[in-house]
């Protein structure tokens, strides 16, 4: 997928990057917060006698920061107050009302609601205006996406009474919700590409991600998959375990998946065992510089043992191990304890022996690098590696999975024209525009299947959805970046109207990656 495509959800990506890029541990360790004296001397120290009032909680929590930042760029501090949210993210689920929100014009306004969650059981609906939780106002007070979490989440069995303004009926009506267990998904699209060739977009590796894929391997095979295409660009990893159990989906029995290795930790290595649910028929898999960790070590396991082709661009680079340790105080520490290796024996940790920041500036660069000569001629970058597939291909380590088949970044249009023409204001006024437009939109189009094949986005639909100086900046736009505008548009229009699968389905019509993709399934062997 083109950068340009992802450039709305820019942030979202960067998140879950940021969450998953140091993190592929099995289980946590409890360990006793024990700081030296000599610490505790040094902070008092600063207490007592520093000119200016300071936060010895914050003080502290930059000590930890800073010591384990100089270890290697994936050890890291977790203070308490962030460390629950994480694991939420980690098991794959929290406690709430099962509602996905969006603050827009000082208002909370439900825009998705969790299928068979607690709140679509009493009957909250897209488009709710929540006015009031648990008598208290929370529109025009300047709420935060913060403070809206910690009034609806909460322990399961808990009640939480909210009033909602619903605009299809002019009126207001009072819910009381009893919370539940809310899953958060791993996959946000499968679906059939084509008769023969099945596509699965796989956003983490959290606790239910191995279970996720095998359901949606078992659906698209009774559709009639014979290939599939495995889209893990932008995945920032997660679980060990869980990149683990999906690739033993794919592999026969017997298989080396990865070993890990450190000082402080004997070798571990895992094969395939017999849970192979898509051991045979053509496997593509996507990556592209923000896919790291766990789904590094499934492509690398895919493509050392020759049972599938990467297509796309170069990984992340992140081959640490992190154990958990659990603090006293509610905090953690995620510590870097080994190595993990493809099955040929490749490292693709990315050099961190200077600083982390030039660390994270060498990825920019690489993000942001036209590469293209490069991958003309065949050639890899100075730092690579050769090591030997199963079958004797060449691979590369040295930083990252390198694809069999590159895509290269495309510099045909101008991002920061793209970025003007959607602007801040895009995403307002299309929640406005399908507000008012739903009804005849689903009436006209009852299905995502018919929205896809038979709706056009017209320029005065465009008018009203982009601002007056970015549709000036569109209409001067040459066709083919016209194309992508008014596809990037439609995809947007398909997650509010449907869901976020039919974003993805929409793009998928245009998204180069994936077009190559299917272009080696249907020419390969």
């Amino acid at each position: 997928m083109k950068k340009h495509y992802l450039m709305p959800l820019v942030v979202s990506g960067i998140f879950a990057f940021g969450l998953w890029l140091g993190y592929i541990l099995r289980k946590p360790v409890i360990f006793p917060a024990s700081p030296s004296s000599e610490f505790e001397q040094i902070l008092d120290l600063i207490e007592n006698n520093y000119v200016d009032s300071i936060d010895p909680n914050k003080l502290k929590t930059l000590a930890f920061e800073s010591m384990l930042e100089k270890l290697d760029p994936h050890s890291t501090y977790i203070p308490a107050d962030e460390f629950k949210q994480i694991n939420e993210e980690i098991k794959g689920s929290f406690e709430g009302i099962g509602i996905q929100f969006r603050i827009q014009d000082d208002t909370i306004i439900v825009v998705d609601v969790i299928p068979h969650g607690p709140s679509e059981k009493v009957g909250i609906i897209r488009g709710d205006r929540i006015i009031e939780v648990e008598g208290k106002k929370v529109t025009g007070i300047h709420i935060t996406n913060e403070q809206v979490l910690k009034m609806l989440k909460g322990p399961k069995g808990t009640k939480v009474k909210v009033t909602i303004y619903r605009p299809s009926a002019k009126r207001k009506i009072i819910f009381t919700i009893i919370r539940n267990v809310i899953p958060l998904r791993s996959i946000d699209a499968f679906f059939m590409s084509n008769p023969t060739t099945g596509y699965i977009k796989l956003s983490t590796f959290n606790a239910k991600a191995a279970e996720e894929m095998e359901n949606a391997l078992k659906t698209l095979k009774s559709q009639g998959m014979k290939n599939l295409i495995l889209d893990l660009r932008n995945n920032g990893g997660g679980l060990l375990d869980a990149a683990i159990n999906i690739a033993d989906m794919f592999l026969p029995k017997g298989f080396v998946i990865v070993s890990t290795k450190g000082l402080h930790r004997k070798e571990s290595i895992e094969r395939s065992s017999s849970y192979d649910v898509f051991p045979t028929g053509k496997l593509i898999i996507l990556l592209n510089e923000f896919s790291a960790s766990a789904s590094e070590i499934v492509a690398g396991a895919i493509q050392d043992n020759d049972r599938g082709l990467i297509v796309g661009r170069r990984s992340f680079g992140k081959g640490l191990v992190q154990d958990q340790f659990t603090l006293k105080n509610g905090a953690a520490i995620r510590l870097t304890v080994a190595r993990y290796y493809t099955p040929s024996g490749r490292c693709i940790q990315r050099p961190y022996t200077e600083n982390t920041e030039k660390y994270y500036l060498d990825f920019l660069q690489q993000l942001t690098s036209n590469d293209s000569l490069l991958w003309k001629y065949n050639t890899v970058p100075k730092d690579s590696t050769p090591y030997f597939t199963t079958k004797g291909r060449k691979v590369y380590g040295g930083g990252g999975i390198y694809p069999d088949i590159v895509v290269l970044h495309d510099f045909s249009i101008n991002f920061t024209t793209l970025n003007n023409i959607l602007s801040e204001s895009f995403i307002s006024n299309l929640f406005r525009y399908i507000e008012k437009n739903r009804k005849t939109l689903i009436n006209l189009y009852p299905t995502e299947e018919t929205y896809i094949r038979n709706y056009t986005i017209s320029d005065e639909t465009l008018s009203e959805l982009i601002d007056q100086r970015g549709y000036k900046l569109y209409l001067n736009l040459p066709k083919n970046e016209k194309n992508e505008v008014q596809a990037l548009v439609k995809a947007y229009m398909a997650r509010e109207l449907y869901d976020i699968a039919s974003f993805y389905k929409v793009l998928s019509t245009i998204d180069k990656t994936i077009l190559k993709a299917l272009e080696v399934v249907s020419t390969s062997k």
